[in-house]
């Protein structure tokens, strides 16, 4: 009880603070300011470990995500966003690693926008644009997907804000990952390596779209040529998604590496939500990469020779006495396959509790009901 005053009366000072200073430059310098966590129950049946995708402890209870946000306007036309992953230990390169958004964007017009910082790279498709803490079973190459990079954007949005289109230039995944469970490759940042996104988002109606057409820079520096297409169908209860995605490390490797990932979610009440989520990915290359001190893999995000199924059923219940916390729970199963050896196949089964604590909200709230 102590501790929750505590925070409501930090929370006080700093959003007193925030409206004075938001008096001058007509903005709060405050609009977003919470706590968000996520704990789940897991039990993981594997044949054997897949390296770089699946915990090496079967069962047991599991801190996933504590995130904090914090956003607001530094002028009409100036605006910042923050969102740190807090957790015990650093990232696997620094503590930076842990830091997910820290950008300013920049919005002269009605149209035009710019950005600088970090941010997620410019790719598109649904599994891909969801916040981490709501994927509650993921693919492949979402687990290896390196995509919070330092970089800068520039996008122009129609009048209506129904279409974006934006252009970035970022960080290449490339410049760190971990070969896929080998501690010893791939530890070092390869510097200089880039990311060229080209990201288009639309509505029209009941279609959502997500486009993107990227380079990723390896470190032979050659690229990945990647090409996401996201489509999804939102209705009142009901809404489904389904993302292609393909990869090619040149002319002749067209039409071995790609994925398709759907998900259908059924909105049976209010507060109750059923799903299901199903993904194929493959990568039928056999090249790698040996070259500026870096021995590893051609593909950063599956690897080579194998292919994965990914399918599974779901629910999400938030109470109507609390909308901020939400019941999760999944059985999904994993079918491997690969040229050297037998396939096999993984059951998981968790269930899990996320709570959101929106302090700005909060504190709005009390002042208005204290005035």
């Amino acid at each position: 009880m102590k501790t929750n005053r505590l925070i409501t009366l930090c929370a006080l000072i700093v959003l007193g603070a925030a409206s004075l200073q938001a008096q001058v430059i007509t903005d709060p310098i405050f609009n977003r300011f919470k706590l968000e966590a996520r704990a789940d129950l897991e039990y993981h049946s594997v044949d054997r470990e897949l390296t770089g995708s699946i915990n090496s402890h079967p069962r047991g209870f599991n801190g996933r995500y504590f995130n904090l946000h914090v956003g607001g306007n530094l002028t009409p036309e100036v605006s910042y966003y923050f969102r740190q992953r807090i957790i015990a230990k650093e990232g696997t390169v620094s503590l930076f690693d842990n830091t997910d958004f820290l950008y300013v964007n920049y919005q002269p017009t009605q149209h035009w926008m710019f950005r600088l910082g970090k941010d997620a790279i410019a790719v598109g498709g649904f599994e891909y644009d969801a916040p981490p803490i709501d994927v509650l079973f993921s693919t492949v190459y979402w687990d290896n997907f390196y995509c919070f990079q330092l970089g800068g954007a520039a996008a122009y949005r129609s009048a209506d804000g129904s279409h974006t289109l934006m252009l970035q230039v970022a960080n290449s995944p490339y410049v760190h990952y971990n070969a896929f469970g080998d501690k010893e490759l791939g530890k070092e940042w390869q510097r200089g390596l880039l990311a060229y996104s080209l990201f288009y988002s639309g509505t029209v109606g009941h279609l959502h779209m997500l486009y993107s057409s990227n380079l990723f820079e390896r470190p032979d520096h050659g690229y990945m040529n990647y090409i996401a297409i996201g489509n999804k169908l939102v209705y009142d209860r009901w809404d489904i998604y389904l993302d292609l995605i393909h990869r090619a490390h040149g002319y002749s490797d067209w039409g071995n590496n790609f994925a398709i990932v759907s998900c259908f979610n059924f909105q049976l009440t209010p507060s109750f939500n059923l799903f299901a989520k199903g993904g194929y990915e493959q990568n039928r290359s056999d090249k790698s990469v040996d070259g500026m001190g870096f021995k590893g893999r051609f593909d950063c995000l599956v690897p080579e020779g194998e292919s994965f199924t990914t399918y599974g059923l779901g629910f999400e219940l938030r109470p109507t006495f609390c909308r901020d916390l939400r019941i999760h729970g999944y059985v999904a199963s994993r079918h491997h396959t690969a040229l050297d050896r037998p396939s096999d196949n993984s059951l998981f089964v968790n269930g899990g509790i996320t709570w959101d604590m929106d302090i700005h909200a909060i504190v709005t709230q009390r002042m208005k009901q204290n005035q």
